[in-house]
């Protein structure tokens, strides 16, 4: 059998090289598995592939002389590319039963076979062929050197193809890895250092490398300050930890490789050079990034295909970071000013607590830009988002020291301080500073209200510490305007009190709780009832009678005065259809807030038609007040004169007191408030200027009311005066609509 198998290279055949692409570095032999029981089959075939090199790379041979000690020779070399296996060893399936052990016990899917017998006429099943992945099936008599390498080359070339595919697998596998891996950092530094990290693990590239990214077109959320649009270096690896940070401009003549991360940036391409790789990365955004590797092994020589893969993921993973951390920075920032927003405030405070405990003394100022509307009113909006933007920058200036430093809303800041001696009052004066906004100095005031932990171990949280601040801040926009308060308990009580009493007040208008009651109005000369004014009047089911002054100024805080006035209006209307007999005219009062409203008008005369009343009956009494803030409720005043109604202008001299009124405006009664009564029995001055209003008004031919006359002495100072008509308990407090009906009675019966 040894000279048949020895006759078989008998032939005068010569097989050249089969190589690939040239290679510097020597690549390391496939290696073959000799599985016979033949020694000779062995020598022989060592002997014809001697010095033979497939695909540029040698071949070495490994023998086993059994099924089992080719079993053990596979385990131990899991890495062969080709087995050279005998059908016929121990038995006579010997060689079907090692490929059956190779590919479901080894798991060995890659390795090609090749079977070969010296028994003509036995060939395996066709379908063993296709279960086990059989290259070939051979006779040894058949195998001529050149068939030999023939055979051999075909299956390296298979089993490289293999290898490579599985390369790929498992390539996109590492991509996938690393992808989900990076994906789970958040914000684009990072997701920076993670690229590095993962590029290296890789395409085991050395570490020096850097990261550059740019900030434009999208302002990003960065944790380092970012330069003038350049590209900033965002992670590195030891070698160039220190540049981290640094504008890549600042970097070029320093460091060589500047220049090569610029010229990826300019051809918007990787570049090759020297062992050294720049990736060029873009986002669907246009940001831009390059990674940097130096001295590695050239990025030339790996997968193009999956490079490209890792760096679109890359790009993505990147655009998802920047989005991410730029959602983030907009949960935490306000965009006006670039401080803080509320959130972000409490969450600096809840840090710096935790990091220095209750220990500390935290105290926690709410500052309001006084007057801010007027000014956006007078110069426009962009304009007062300009002052929001130098007043944060003027209180970041001022308060160096701040634990943190925020926007709340509108016009209202806050300043977090720890164990400062500064009180409500010295935040305020340093604050209320000049600003330069467009060439412009304008100079601010601001008022503060404080809240403060009182530096044990008290648990207050940042939300309460705000919440407090800010209650402390309305009573000081209330009582200390341009100074500021401290918080006390009582402002939390009363506070809810308030919330209380507005609930209860929406409830009360919803059942009709609130009555009229009727203040009737006096004719100077004949001393009787000539008109009356309606009066609003609360009784609560639990607290009983709450007086006008604890509700009427929560009505004016909360805009319920719109629905309180056409309350009224309908009540009175109701009240007056009731009682036909009554004629004498009823005034009642109307806010501001109302005259405001555009549909004030059309809502509050459709009560009176609907009622069929004749609005030459109903007096509207107007406060000196409620007509400086806007030109509108002078015309909303026309409209209503102009639907017959009486135009009353009510405490005249106690509000802005201008005389330029009574020439604008549609009256025909003016009512003098009671602060000029009050003092007209002991102080000439107060009587000779009452003197003068009234006779002012009667050159004018205008009705005059004189409101809080109480005693017999200011009674007796008045009636020389010439007024027509006088109000108050000097003749009648307010009365129920049935006492008042009732002093019209005889009157009406004579």
């Amino acid at each position: 059998m040894n000279e048949e198998f020895i006759q078989i290279f008998s032939e005068d055949d010569v097989a050249g090289n089969v190589s690939g692409k040239s290679v510097q570095q020597k690549l390391q032999p496939w290696k073959v598995a000799i599985i016979d029981d033949e020694a000779d089959v062995h020598q022989v075939t060592k002997m014809a592939m001697k010095g033979v090199e497939v695909y540029g790379r040698p071949l070495i041979f490994l023998s086993a002389y059994s099924a089992a000690e080719g079993y053990t020779l596979l385990q131990d070399h899991p890495d062969t590319c080709l087995v050279l296996l005998d059908v016929v060893m121990e038995t006579h399936d010997a060689g079907l039963c090692l490929v059956d052990r190779i590919r479901n016990e080894l798991r060995n899917s890659h390795v090609q076979i090749i079977l070969r017998t010296g028994q003509a006429g036995y060939a395996p099943e066709e379908q063993v062929i296709i279960r086990y992945e059989i290259n070939a099936y051979k006779t040894k008599s058949e195998l001529t050197r050149n068939k030999l390498f023939t055979s051999i080359a075909t299956a390296i070339r298979s089993f490289q193809q293999l290898q490579s595919i599985e390369q790929s697998r498992q390539g996109l596998r590492n991509i996938i890895h690393a992808s989900a891996s990076m994906l789970q950092e958040r914000s684009v530094i990072d997701f920076s250092r993670g690229v590095l990290k993962q590029i290296e693990a890789l395409f085991e590239l050395s570490s020096r490398s850097l990261f550059c990214v740019s900030q434009k077109p999208l302002r990003g959320p960065y944790a380092i300050q970012s330069g003038n649009g350049g590209y900033i270096v965002v992670a590195a690896d030891t070698q160039y930890q220190q540049y981290i940070g640094t504008d890549l401009r600042q970097l070029e003549g320093r460091l060589p490789i500047a220049g090569f991360v610029a010229e990826a940036l300019e051809k918007k391409n990787h570049c090759y050079r020297d062992g050294n790789a720049a990736l060029y990365l873009t986002t669907p955004s246009g940001w831009e990034g390059v990674i940097v590797s130096e001295e590695s092994v050239s990025f030339e020589d790996a997968d193009q295909e999956l490079l490209q893969l890792f760096c679109m993921n890359i790009a993505l993973g990147l655009e998802n970071a920047k989005f991410f951390s730029y959602l983030n920075t907009a949960a935490y920032e306000d965009q006006v000013s670039g401080l803080l927003n509320r959130l972000g405030l409490i969450d600096q405070i809840s840090r710096s607590m935790l990091t220095d405990g209750n220990h500390a003394r935290w105290s926690v100022f709410v500052l309001d830009l006084d007057y801010f509307h007027h000014i956006v009113e007078s110069l426009g909006y962009e304009f007062g988002n300009q002052l929001l933007k130098k007043t944060g920058e003027m209180l970041s200036s001022y308060f160096e020291q701040a634990v943190a430093i925020a926007r709340l809303h509108a016009d209202v800041f806050a300043v977090c301080l720890k164990d400062t001696h500064l009180g409500p009052h010295d935040v305020a004066l340093r604050s209320s500073k000049p600003v330069w906004v467009d060439g412009q100095s304008i100079r601010i005031s601001m008022t503060a209200g404080e809240a403060s932990t009182t530096g044990g171990n008290d648990d207050i949280s940042p939300e309460l510490l705000l919440r407090q601040a800010e209650i402390a801040l309305k009573v000081a926009k209330e009582q200390k305007r341009g100074s500021g308060e401290v918080f006390r308990e009582q402002f939390e009580q009363e506070s809810r009190n308030r919330m209380n009493l507005l609930n209860s007040l929406r409830i009360a208008l919803e059942q009709k709780e609130l009555y009229l009651m009727l203040q009737p109005k006096v004719d100077m000369q004949s001393t009787e009832v000539c008109g009356f004014e309606a009066l609003i009047r609360w009784q609560h089911p639990v607290h009983g009678m709450i007086p006008p002054t604890a509700f009427i100024p929560t009505v004016e805080k909360s805009g319920l005065n719109y629905d309180l006035d056409l309350y009224v209006a309908e009540r009175l209307c109701e009240i007056l259809k009731a009682a036909p007999q009554m004629t004498a005219p009823v005034s009642l009062n109307i806010s501001a807030n109302s005259l405001n409203h555009d549909s004030f008008v059309g809502d509050f005369y459709q009560i009176f038609q609907r009622h069929q009343l004749e609005t030459s009956r109903i007096q509207i009494e107007v406060t000196e007040n409620a007509l400086i803030h806007s030109d509108q409720s002078i015309v909303r005043l026309r409209e209503l004169r102009e639907l017959g109604f009486v135009m009353v202008l009510d405490d005249f001299g106690a509000g802005f007191s201008s005389l330029s009124y009574l020439l604008r405006l549609p009256l025909q009664v003016i009512k003098i408030d009671r602060t000029f009564v009050s003092e007209i029995s002991d102080n000439e001055h107060a009587y000779q200027l009452l003197k003068g209003i009234i006779h002012i008004v009667q050159g004018l031919h205008m009705e005059t009311v004189i409101e809080g006359v109480e005693t017999e002495a200011q009674l007796a100072r008045i009636r020389p005066l010439g007024v027509d008509q006088i109000q108050g308990y000097i003749y009648y407090p307010p009365l129920k609509v049935s006492e008042a009906f009732a002093l019209l009675m005889p009157a009406q019966t004579s």
